[in-house]
């Protein structure tokens, strides 16, 4: 039934971003590299259980680190599609693991100013968990975030973005006795054009 949602909720959010978008791919000027390589970096956040006992606690605690790198292809000015991979750490649970999925990234042009842009981008793949019996599941993640255009040292072509995002994670494990993951994680990204 969840994964249902999401796929509802996918497509929903496509269809009204390729429709926002329809009016900045027509103006766009194409750019002469299309492929890019990124990296980002984040941490899982929940709600700190200690905080109902003593509200000299933080309400939100870190839970974890991730570093994820990938690359691609730019489909468009405002979309790309890549192939992701990277290495979780989790506190609670104790997880170690690897997702590897492919992912959509749309960031439609709002305005004239090109040099800000929000994103929402989906990512679909696998778990490989490292460090319990190493098995896998299925992984699932989409975020919202801002892109911010670095310009080259003339300033007169974009060389890459920084991005600062919000995500959710999904982690559906096999076997079914081990409890699934759902992770909320603040990051930042840079992607080399």
């Amino acid at each position: 039934m969840k994964t249902l949602c999401y796929h509802k909720l996918l497509g929903c959010t496509l269809l009204f971003l390729a429709c926002l978008s329809v009016n900045a791919q027509q103006e766009e000027q194409p750019r002469k590299n299309k492929n890019y390589f990124g990296f980002e970096i984040a941490a899982p956040i929940k709600q700190n259980e200690a905080y109902e006992e003593n509200e000299d606690e933080p309400f939100f605690r870190g839970a974890g680190f991730y570093v994820r790198a990938g690359f691609g292809r730019r489909l468009s000015d405002w979309a790309s599609v890549g192939l992701h991979s990277g290495i979780e750490w989790k506190f609670d649970p104790d997880l170690t693991a690897a997702p590897v999925f492919a992912n959509l990234k749309i960031a439609p042009k709002l305005s004239q100013d090109d040099e800000v842009r929000p994103t929402v981008s989906f990512g679909y793949g696998k778990v490989f968990v490292l460090n319990k019996n190493h098995f896998s599941g299925n992984f699932l993640r989409g975020n919202l975030g801002l892109d911010i255009a670095i310009l080259d040292a003339n300033g007169s072509r974009q060389s890459g973005t920084l991005s600062v995002f919000f995500e959710i994670s999904y982690y559906h494990f096999r076997p079914e006795d081990f409890e699934n993951l759902s992770t909320f994680n603040v990051g930042l990204g840079y992607t080399f054009l």
